[in-house]
């Protein structure tokens, strides 16, 4: 039998294994307490409207035969009419595609502009985008809005396609990019080294054919870390399309500002609507983390803030 005993672990040996358990035990705590309200959102969803009213403590059913579907079966069909909230998956999925799509070809364009051009200028321009970050983008909502009434009004755009497409617009366009997505793909631009986009010149490809053939292919973890948040950002968008589409058609509305909707209910089976709209959005940012959360970490390890 072998009787040797292990080396005793030295202090910094301790002291390491007492910070990662304390870095487990904390980091645990903060999972709990964001995953809980999900979890009580999950379970009240299938929960019946007795249940509910009884049992509201309870994460899930309380027992087996108070489990039900009965508030997701009126997503598509409500009391023999089409429901409204077709509409609003539609709206939102087709409005944060277009918005994360314009949030990634301006990223890129204006990081590649100020990784790999040189003009006056360049250097304050990135140091005002910094500085630009530390004010709250609720301070523009107010000018942004009056501009968009002022418009309204002076194209006389007053019902129809048109107002529906001039809502949306500026519903879109003035998120389609960000300060700190676009520090993120310049940092990782400036880990490409010059002499690639340099001995590509001398081969005689152009700007366009660098830009698209070997910068953006290489930005592949990037791109998918900003689709992430662009997509995350969009879709989860209240106050601003609150604002625009509150006094429009309930049609014309996104899932958020239909949640908001939602929210006034006092019966305990619209509770459990509320709970199961509130699933039912979740279900495309889900799918957009699963596909790109395997190239996240490459993304965020590839693009570390740099003066």
């Amino acid at each position: 039998m072998n009787t040797e005993k292990k080396p005793k672990a030295t202090k910094s040996q301790r002291t390491i294994r007492r910070s990662k358990l304390i870095s487990f035990i904390a980091l645990f705590i903060i999972c709990v307490i964001w995953v809980l309200p999900l979890l009580y959102m999950i379970g009240s969803s299938f929960k019946s409207d007795i249940d509910l009213q009884l049992h509201p403590e309870k994460i899930f059913p309380s027992s087996f035969k108070e489990w039900t579907i009965d508030h997701y079966a009126g997503f598509i069909v409500r009391e023999g009419q089409v429901d409204n909230m077709p509409f609003w998956m539609l709206n939102s999925i087709w409005s944060t595609a277009l918005n994360v799509f314009l949030t990634v070809v301006m990223d890129l364009i204006v990081a590649y502009a100020l990784v790999f051009f040189e003009f006056k200028g360049k250097k304050f321009i990135q140091k005002f985008m910094i500085i630009w970050m530390t004010i709250p983008g609720v301070i523009g909502t107010a000018p942004s809005f009056t501009i968009y009434a002022a418009m309204m009004k002076a194209l006389n755009i007053t019902s129809g396609p048109a107002r529906f497409a001039y809502i949306y617009m500026w519903l879109i366009v003035p998120g389609s990019t960000g300060i700190f997505n676009i520090l993120l793909m310049r940092n990782f631009f400036a880990t490409i080294p010059k002499e690639i986009i340099e001995s590509a010149r001398s081969d005689g490809a152009s700007s366009s054919s660098i830009f698209f053939r070997l910068i953006v292919p290489l930005a592949k973890s990037t791109i998918m870390l900003i689709i992430l948040f662009a997509f995350i950002g969009s879709w989860n968008n209240l106050l601003w399309p609150q604002m625009l589409l509150g006094a429009e058609d309930s049609k014309w509305s996104t899932i958020t500002v239909a949640l908001a909707g939602y929210t006034g209910g006092s019966s305990w089976g619209q509770v459990g609507v509320t709970m199961a709209t509130s699933v039912f959005a979740m279900i495309p940012i889900a799918i957009v983390f699963l596909f790109t959360q395997r190239r996240m970490i490459d993304g965020l390890v590839t693009t570390g803030i740099k003066g």
